[in-house]
């Protein structure tokens, strides 16, 4: 099975932009969402196999080998079986599948990334899944540090703070979740945060960008930071970036928001409707902020999805919300819609006056 092939069985659309080492797709990423900075060279031959594909802005990057691995969540031997692919010997690939810091085969507990062992035989059952991988420790240092700078700057920002309560989003959810303010676009080395350089068509050096915005963090029990994601407070319709940026070096995966422990799982698009989602009925429910309507679960969201005794898609009101429902009801047979009776999203609908916890109460009941 070619890289192409493959993409195209996540969801993924490559469209061929140049003839770069026999032709080069690009496509939104799989793992950030960024729309057009992820692209294919299913032609390229690397050392185990023919097929490269990489992400000019959240870094992730490999063979079809690797791929397999990234977002179907197979070990290197099932890959390579997967694209029929025959090794004399099985080393690690370019990227060596790690045990996913993230952990694969476990469960989120509360708002943070504390774990449990998890069935390996019901991850089994839906290989399409996107594995886990723990950024580097220089990368969570840098990272504890911004998140903390951004948390400072949202309290002490009435506007800013205004957009999040304006969408529902409690106080007590944007301490606990150290949600933040980036009060400007912002720059730093790559190697500083302990990344890899990146350069652009002319061979310069991209910085890290830091986007002015809304800073979304994901946390370990410790208070570690392993994600960072920025709404950006910039953003216009027709901008070439995305509104949503996944800071380069961020753990793969999708956002939990609440506890796991209960059997009330919600799946929403963006992770401020999960954070007014978790603040209307966190004491009966969790979420799953899937950031774009083309990335499938992670082995975690997967294992929480077929524990859920009640799995709510709240989709968006549009085309791109419609192909994200099909996506987890083919993937789950106890999926029910369940868009938000105004407006496009749950933002839209707390500022039409939905009242959030009658209508979610309803749709458990």
């Amino acid at each position: 099975m070619s890289l192409l092939e493959l993409a195209h069985s996540i969801g993924l659309s490559p469209k061929k932009v140049a003839y770069t080492h026999g032709g080069e797709y690009h496509s939104s990423c799989p793992r950030c969402g960024g729309t057009d900075r992820f692209y294919i060279q299913p032609e390229r031959q690397k050392k185990n196999c023919v097929g490269y594909y990489a992400c000019r802005q959240c870094g992730i990057h490999g063979d079809t080998l690797q791929f397999c691995m990234d977002f179907f969540g197979l070990t290197f031997k099932e890959a390579a079986t997967r694209i029929g692919v025959t090794l004399p010997e099985l080393q690690a690939c370019s990227n060596p599948p790690q045990a996913p810091a993230g952990l694969a085969g476990v469960v989120l507990d509360a708002h943070s990334l504390s774990f449990r062992p998890a069935s390996r035989n019901l991850l089994n059952e839906n290989s399409s899944v996107q594995s886990i991988t723990k950024p580097p420790h220089v990368w969570t240092e840098k990272a504890n540090a911004f998140v903390t700078w951004a948390h400072e700057h949202l309290v002490q920002n009435p506007e800013a703070l205004q957009l999040l309560t304006a969408r529902g989003i409690s106080m007590s959810t944007i301490v606990a979740y150290k949600l933040g303010y980036c009060p400007e676009d912002l720059t730093r080395s790559r190697t500083a945060w302990g990344l890899g350089t990146d350069v652009d068509n002319n061979l310069y050096e991209r910085p890290l960008w830091l986007p002015k915005g809304i800073v979304i963090p994901a946390l370990e029990p410790n208070g570690d930071v392993v994600r960072i994601k920025v709404r950006r407070t910039d953003w216009v319709t027709g901008d070439r970036m995305p509104k949503y940026i996944a800071i380069s070096g961020s753990m793969s995966g999708l956002n939990i928001i609440g506890d796991t422990n209960h059997r009330v799982m919600i799946i929403v698009e963006s992770e401020l409707d999960g954070y007014a989602l978790h603040s209307a009925v966190g004491d009966v429910a969790f979420c799953i902020a899937v950031g774009s309507n083309v990335r499938p679960p992670d082995n975690v969201t997967d294992y929480c999805a077929q524990r859920a005794s009640k799995l709510l898609v709240c989709y968006d009101n549009d085309d791109a919300g419609l192909k994200m429902l099909e996506k987890w009801q083919q993937r789950y047979a106890h999926a029910t819609a369940y868009p938000t009776p105004m407006g496009k999203d749950i933002g839209d609908a707390v500022a039409l006056g939905l009242d959030v916890r009658k209508w979610i109460m309803e749709g458990i009941e």
